[in-house]
C-alpha cells in the first residue's frame, strides 16, 4: 500500500545514511478515509494524503521550516498497525528501498504545490533543503 511519511531534512539525511528510518505513522487511504471520500479517485486521494504529510513535515520543523517533505513509500502489510482517520501506525522501520519518490513544497506557500523528485535524487538535492 502506498503511504506518505512526513519527514524533516535531518530525517531524510538519517534515512540516506542508515538505509532505514523509524517513524510512528504514515498517511494512507484508510478504510475510514475511503468511506468519507467515495468520490475521490486514487490519484486525488494520494494528492490529499501527500499534502497532509507535507503539512505535518512543516509542523515537525517549527519556525525554521523552509520546505515541506512527503516521502512516498510502498508499505508492506506487516508494517502497518492500527488505523485512524487518515493514518496508520508503523510497526517496523521503513527501508530506503521502499521509497518511491519525494514531494517537496515551499513551507511559506499555501498553494498546495509540491515538486516531485525520484528517490535517487534525494541525496543530490538534500543539501539544498537543509537549514543552514
Amino acid at each position: 500500500m502506498r503511504g506518505y511519511l512526513a519527514l524533516t531534512p535531518d530525517e531524510l539525511a538519517q534515512l540516506l545514511e542508515d538505509g532505514q528510518i523509524s517513524v510512528d505513522t504514515a498517511f494512507v487511504p484508510t478504510t475510514e478515509f475511503k468511506t468519507m471520500n467515495p468520490e475521490l479517485g486514487e490519484e486525488e486521494s494520494e494528492y490529499i494524503l501527500s499534502l497532509l504529510a507535507a503539512e505535518d513535515s512543516i509542523s515537525y520543523q517549527g519556525d525554521s521550516a523552509k520546505f515541506s517533505f512527503a516521502l512516498a513509500v510502498d508499505l508492506e502489510a506487516a508494517q502497518m498497525g492500527d488505523e485512524s482517520e487518515v493514518e496508520v501506525s508503523l510497526t517496523s522501520p521503513i527501508k530506503f528501498s521502499q521509497a518511491d519518490c519525494l514531494f517537496v513544497g515551499d513551507a511559506k506557500a499555501d498553494d498546495g504545490e509540491l515538486t516531485w523528485y525520484a528517490a535517487q535524487e534525494i541525496a543530490v538535492q538534500l543539501s539544498n533543503w537543509q537549514v543552514s
